[in-house]
């Protein structure tokens, strides 16, 4: 025997016994695999599906708005000769501000108003002599003409000067300062913001689904981290026609803002609403519930035995959610254990 077939045969040998060995391996690791008892049951826990009450507590986080707020913006131009405010200042309605140079125009408006008054006699003087035909008609429109020319700029200068003022529209705080005295000032630019802060404007945005909770004039329970554990009361002021972009509508909540607990723009706010969503709807612990939220399943007990059915979920509270379809009451849900089942397997309900 040669060399090279013993060689051979020994190469024979050694994979006759790894072929051996792997099929020992194999029977050891199929004989080590867990197959489930088609007849044992799995314990599961259940409960009927009955009618009942569906709460739920909707909380909306939004911003406080001011009640009202403008930008102090001069309408005519000039030098700042007085400034009636500082920043923080609390204002009352029909208070100057804003005092800007009108010295030019006062002295043109006693000017016009000599000009207005000699203009105002001579008309007066041929409206009388029109009625004995003393003047022609050509003359007494000429008068006319110049009587109405001098009201005219008698008018507007005395626009001007009051435009040269600026008067606080409403009572509020001063929350913005951007002048000072000798300041030149112009219709492009502000002066200061005042703002109302004796009603606040909670702010938030409500998806589509649950814009039905808020009706106009309704009142609406407000928290804010600053008085934790309290609760304030607004009034629903205003829901928006119109959705933005993320199908969200714009609610705005009025909320008066007393001293002993106030509050400032711009701070954070939650909106609490509480509402009975539907009475006497079916409902299942939200655990019970499997699959996607396109395709919700749940296991129903059917003579011993866990059944797969498709249903159609509403509302939900958190820990209940709504079953529009799918169910009937006092059929049974399987509400843990699920891991375990499949289509058909056996059951027994603990408690």
């Amino acid at each position: 025997m040669t060399k090279k077939i013993v060689i051979a045969i020994v190469a024979l040998l050694v994979i006759a016994l790894a072929a051996v060995k792997l099929f020992s391996n194999q029977q050891t690791v199929e004989e080590k695999v867990y197959r489930p008892d088609a007849n044992k049951k799995i314990l599961v826990k259940a409960q009927a599906v009955t009618p009942k009450d569906l709460d739920k507590t909707f909380t909306y986080t939004g911003t406080f708005r001011p009640f009202r707020e403008v930008m102090l913006t001069p309408q005519v131009e000039g030098r700042v000769t007085a400034l009636y405010f500082e920043e923080g200042s609390v204002i009352p309605e029909g208070k100057l501000l804003v005092q800007i140079d009108d010295e030019l125009l006062r002295a043109q408006y006693i000017s016009a108003e000599a000009s207005y008054e000699t203009a105002r006699r001579n008309f007066e003087r041929y409206e009388k002599a029109s009625e004995s035909e003393g003047v022609s008609k050509m003359q007494y429109d000429n008068y006319w003409q110049q009587y109405k020319n001098a009201e005219s700029q008698l008018k507007q200068l005395d626009k001007n000067i009051r435009l040269s003022k600026i008067i606080a529209p409403f009572a509020g705080t001063i929350t913005q300062k951007n002048v000072e005295t000798g300041s030149v000032v112009d219709p492009k630019g502000s002066v200061g913001r005042l703002t109302d802060l004796s009603q606040l404007k909670l702010e938030i945005a409500v998806p589509e689904n649950e814009i039905y909770l808020f009706k106009e004039g309704e009142n609406a329970t407000i928290q804010t981290e600053i008085y934790s554990g309290q609760s304030l009361t607004g009034k629903i002021d205003y829901v928006s026609d119109r959705a933005d972009d993320s199908h969200n509508y714009t609610v705005k909540i009025l909320l008066k803002n007393s001293h002993a607990k106030e509050l400032k723009a711009g701070m954070y706010g939650r909106a609490v609403m509480s509402k009975d969503l539907q009475a006497a709807t079916l409902t299942i612990p939200r655990s019970a519930l499997l699959g996607s939220a396109k395709n919700p399943q749940v296991y129903i007990v059917e003579s011993d035995k866990a059944v797969l059915r498709d249903v159609v979920t509403g509302n939900s509270n958190g820990l209940e959610i709504e079953v529009v379809n799918g169910l009937k009451s006092g059929e049974v849900v399987v509400v843990s254990g699920q891991i375990n089942l499949s289509n058909g397997t056996p059951v027994t309900i603990t408690k």
